[in-house]
């Protein structure tokens, strides 16, 4: 994260080092945060991109769902046959059917991915801090 995006991190470590408290290492302490901030802003970006991909996939099924009643409506209006738009609405809401257990798959595929990702980033970042808590307290235990 870019430290000029972030102004109060910058304060912080000012008031923090204008304290002069001993034994506290503030720059250690906002690079930290920082690090935290950052995944945060990962996360964010992982969880609005699988937004918009969801959000483009509903716009996709909305489109491809009003193109067959169209089709639907105009197959059936060309003939009079009973049995002929009997047939014909049976085989729509078949495909309607299908098409939406086809996309509520790809849509949940789509959320799946993005808390997947997300996951991941956030587990890193714990894994991060926990190394770096280790490395505090060994570089304390050798002062």
């Amino acid at each position: 994260m870019n430290d000029k995006m972030n102004p109060f991190m910058d304060m912080f470590q000012k008031f923090g080092e204008n304290l002069k408290i001993p034994g506290a290492d503030v720059n250690a302490v906002v690079k930290y945060h920082r690090n935290n901030i950052q995944a945060m802003a990962e996360v964010a970006q992982v969880a609005s991109s699988g937004t918009q991909a969801m959000m483009s996939k509903q716009r996709e099924v909305l489109e491809e769902t009003l193109a067959e009643i169209t089709d639907m409506i105009q197959e059936t209006s060309k003939g009079k046959d009973p049995s002929q738009m009997m047939s014909n609405q049976m085989e729509f809401a078949k495909k309607s059917f299908e098409a939406t257990i086809k996309n509520t798959t790809e849509m949940g595929e789509i959320v799946r991915d993005a808390n997947m990702k997300s996951y991941e980033i956030l587990k890193n970042r714990v894994q991060e801090s926990i190394e770096e808590i280790r490395d505090g307290m060994s570089m304390g235990k050798s002062d």
